[in-house]
This record gives structure tokens, sequence and C-alpha cells, in this order.
């Protein structure tokens, strides 16, 4: 092994024939990892017909694997140098949404050279799969009026609002006030949820079902990404033209949260398949906008549009002085202490474990609190047994942890506004809503500077990387000095008076007009009916099913 700096000063070390880190390379590779933080592994891989280009992958290959020393903190240190060891480091990595990019050079000392480690089989399948950056990568030699009526599929509206029901709503309650749309048709359920409502009130707004004379509208939108609960060729009847939004491709990434390997390459392929079939694309940042064109380059750009979401949904006149039932037992345990809050669900990628190491690191920083961690128990992709294993070691007196599954609007912004500081350290997000509803709410936050995050925020402030010491030392910061507090709620307060949703679906209505006034995409007839194994194998993942089944939990609750 031997390390290297970027830049930027990130630590590298680098695994495997080291005789051809030159120079150059070095200076590429130090590049490379300066731009996002979510890049930990780097390959020298070799490509007969590429003179030298990046290539996002699901785990590196090449004679030469550098990986990201600051990464660790979050990973964990590898067992040894072994190729082995190097590899299953990686897959931890993967697991919580973190990068590997190969460097494809035709280079002939890079081509002769004994690869560390071989392709996984995730990328070799996707060397053959045209919808494929790999497969573009390995080819790229080769040419290869009026008033809108918009039919809008609220399918994802359940008994509970979280950030996929904001932004139908949200979106909804804009659009129903813009004077270019003539229409909107809600097409997916008998009824609105009572969080939704109050879209009843609009003369223009309606339910239906899918044999209403009435369709097709002039665009259908998806205002959620089309999965296994939604049918593209049937999107076909509802809307001349066809759009649906990404939220993130945190699915797309993470192995972990699906069945088996094939349960994993149908959700890519058919995410895919989509993009290409849909008539246009938004995405609610730009971060994803760019993930989307690189894991699509087929996908023409000016069918894809970043439209970051609104964020004045949520006024400190929401904030409850007291929670709902649902945090009787926590408020008892706190008894008034202060305390640092962690709101999502336990998936890998939210990084609750390193919440709690953070939260750790405070306490020997000297600081008294406690740490309140709020959100589901997912069933399969889940970090609680990491969590459970961390507290049961934890033996200081100064704070103690308080954990409690899903909780109400009302009690989510009680937390909000009463925590001290709101720690986030999600290491993937098509958005994050979480900063912003904390800081209307006059609360300040921590999180990485990272992707969409970094593109809403524009703070400089912030960690960069997922260092347990960086998080630490902000959280310290923002609970002893008022006035870094007051600066962070401030700055942020700027994203939100700037991003509101009314701009949202501004930036909508133009594209659904522009979408409206061209000619189908031309590939719009592929996938349909003939992605029914694809879907079938998404149907059977483990993502998918646990979605059920908090989905019948919480309609039971309801």
């Amino acid at each position: 092994m031997e390390t290297f700096k970027s830049p930027r000063g990130r630590v590298l070390r680098a695994y495997g024939d080291l005789s051809l880190l030159t120079m150059d390379r070095m200076s590429v590779f130090g590049e490379r990892i300066d731009s996002d933080p979510r890049i930990v592994s780097l390959s020298l891989t070799p490509s007969p017909n590429t003179a030298g280009s990046w290539l996002r992958s699901t785990m590196p290959a090449g004679a030469v694997i550098v990986i990201a020393q600051d990464a660790c903190d979050l990973v964990g240190e590898p067992s040894d140098e072994s190729a082995e060891a190097i590899q299953a480091w990686c897959a931890s990595a993967a697991e919580r949404g973190l990068w590997h990019d190969w460097y494809l050079t035709n280079h002939k000392d890079v081509l002769k050279a004994a690869p560390l480690l071989t392709p996984a089989e995730m990328d070799s399948r996707e060397n053959n799969d045209p919808s494929s950056a790999h497969f573009y990568a390995k080819n790229e030699s080769r040419k290869a009026g009026g008033k809108l009526r918009i039919a809008v599929d609220v399918t994802w509206l359940g008994p509970y609002e979280t950030g996929a029901q904001v932004l139908t709503t949200a979106a909804i309650n804009a659009l129903a006030q813009d004077d270019r749309v003539g229409e909107l048709i809600l097409i997916g359920l008998a009824e609105l949820p009572g969080y939704a409502e109050f879209l009843n009130t609009y003369s223009h707004v309606r339910i239906t079902d899918s044999s209403d004379d009435s369709l097709p509208a002039d665009i259908v939108w998806y205002p959620n990404q089309i999965d296994g609960r939604s049918n593209i060729a049937d999107a076909r009847l509802l809307g001349r033209r066809v759009v649906t939004t990404y939220l993130d491709l945190i699915a797309y990434d993470i192995p972990r949260y699906h069945g088996s390997s094939e349960g994993w390459a149908a959700y890519r392929s058919l995410q895919r398949k989509i993009a290409l079939s849909v008539d246009g694309v938004t995405t609610i940042s730009a971060d994803v906008a760019e993930q989307l064109q690189h894991e699509v380059p087929l996908l023409e750009a000016h069918r894809v549009q970043a439209l970051p979401l609104g964020l004045d949904h949520i006024t400190v006149a929401q904030a409850p002085e007291q929670p709902d039932e649902d945090l009787a037992d926590v408020m008892k345990a706190l008894a008034g202490k202060r305390f640092i809050t962690v709101l999502g669900n336990d998936f890998v990628h939210k990084n609750r474990d390193f919440a709690i190491a953070v939260w750790q690191e405070v306490l020997r920083n000297g600081e008294s609190c406690d740490l309140v961690l709020a959100g589901l128990h997912v069933k399969s992709s889940s970090s609680k047994e990491q969590e459970s294993a961390m507290l049961k070691k934890h033996t200081d007196l100064r704070g103690s942890v308080h954990s409690v599954g899903h909780v109400s609007s009302a009690s989510r912004a009680w937390l909000l506004n009463s925590a001290s500081v709101v720690l986030y350290p999600s290491s993937a997000e098509g958005f994050g809503f979480v900063p912003y509803e904390a800081a209307a709410l006059g609360t300040p936050s921590t999180f990485t500077n990272f992707g969409p995050l970094k593109e809403i925020a524009q703070l400089k402030d912030l960690p960069k990387t997922w260092s347990i010491e960086a998080h630490a030392t902000d959280v310290t910061r923002l609970l002893t000095d008022e006035a870094a507090a007051s600066q962070r709620v401030a700055a942020l307060g700027e994203a939100i008076r700037f991003y509101t949703w009314q701009r949202f679906a501004d930036g909508l209505v133009e594209f659904f007009q522009r979408i409206a006034a061209e000619s189908p995409i031309a590939s719009s007839a592929v996938g349909g009916s003939d992605d029914s194994a694809a879907l079938a194998s998404v149907l059977a993942s483990r993502s998918y099913r646990a979605a059920r089944k908090v989905s019948r939990a919480l309609r039971r609750k309801g």
C-alpha cells in the first residue's frame, strides 16, 4: 500500500501494481476524488477503445485500486491489504450509497497489467445492456396551446405524510393556483388521505379512475419515479405525453435494497428503460439529473429538467407546544434535558449508527445532551443491528438515547422545533428536506456538504466528508455558540425563501408546455408489457416487500 494526498488534502490509499501509479495518474485521481465526497474508491481500469474517461461502477476493478482514507470513519478499516479485504471494504461503502469510479484507459502498461480486482458481476452484466453506462463506454467509438389538462398519479399518497407525500400535495396545490393549468385529474386513489383533503377545495381538481372518458390528458405526471406500482404502457392511455420525476438513484445504487442480484439488475434496467420511454423527466435537484444522465447516456438532455423542490411548506406556527401521544414516553424520559434529534427510517444510507458515534464524540467533548432517533426500523435494509451493538457498549452518563418509530406530523414538528441541534448524516439523497424544515422551525442542523444538499444549501462551513470528528465538532459548535447556531439557521433560511413551491410549479408548467408541444419520444414504445419479468423481480425485491408491509401496517394504525 502507498498513500498520497489529493489537491484538497484527502488522503488516498493505493493498492495493487503501484508502478502504474505515475504522477500524471495521481494528479487525475486527486482531482476526481476531490470532485465529490461520495466518491470513495478509484480504479485504474483497462479499456482497449478508451483514451481516458471516468465511469461510475458498482465495484472497483483494475490493476490499481485507490480508496479514500476519510471514508474509513464511516465504513471502518479494511481488515488487511488483500484484494478480498479491499473488495469487502468497497462493498460496505456501496451499501451506504458511496461511489466507485473507474478511470478507463488504453495505455499499454495498464492493458498488460494483472488486475487486483476483476469487474463485479453487475458491471459485467451491464457491459451487454444497451441502456447502461457500461455498454455506452464500451462502444463509445461507434455512432450510435391553451390551458393544460394534467393527470397526476397520486398512488404514493399513503396515510402518513413524509417527503414523497409533501412533494405531491405541495406541487398539486401550487399547480392548482397557476393560470396556465385548466384541470388537474388525480388518479391512483379512490379518496385523498386527511393531510391532502384540502386539495378537494379546488373546483378544477378532481379524483377519477383510469377509465375516465376525459382521458388522456395533455400530460400525465408521475411525481414519484415509476417502479412496479405503475406501468409505462398504461401511462400512454392517461396522457398524450408522459413525464416522470426521479427523486433519487438510491435504490439504483445500493444492492442491499433488493432481494437478489437479479432483482437489483431488473430494477436498474427498468429505471433506465423508463427514462428512455417517457417524453420528459424532471429531477428534484441538478445532482440527480447529472446522475441520471450519466447512467442513461442516450437520454436526450433537452428532455430532462432539474426542478428543485419548494421549502416553504413548514413554518414556526406549525410547531405545537406539546407533541402527540406517540412521543409521550420520550417526553417523560427527556425530562426537559436538551437533545439532538435524528429523523428518518433506519435505512443503511441514513447512517443512524454513524449519528450515534457522532453524538458519543460530542459527549466526550464535554457536552451533556440526549439523542432522539425517530423513524421506522425497516426489515432487511436496516442499521438496527449496528445501532444496538453500539448502544450496548454506551456507558457515558452525560447522555442517553431514546428511539421511537414513525411519529405524527405534529410530533415531527415538535422534535424539529425542540431539539438543540438536528443531525442529518445521510450519505445518499435526492434532495433532503430535514435541515430546511429544522431551520424553518428555528433549529440549526449539520450534514455532510455533498450533492443536492451542497447544491441547494450553498453553505461553506459544513463537514466535507463523513468524518466523526468533523460532525462532532460542528454539532458541539452549534450547541455552545449561539451566534453560530443562529447563523446556520439564517443561512438555510435564505434557501427557504428562494426555493418556493410556486417557483417549482412555475418551472414544472413551463416544462409541461414545452414537452406537450414536442413530438413523442422515439423510444416511447420501449418497455410496457414486455417488462413483465423485470416488474416481477422488482415486486419480489426486499425493498418493495418491506415498503408494502410498512404501508399496510401504517394503514392499520390509521
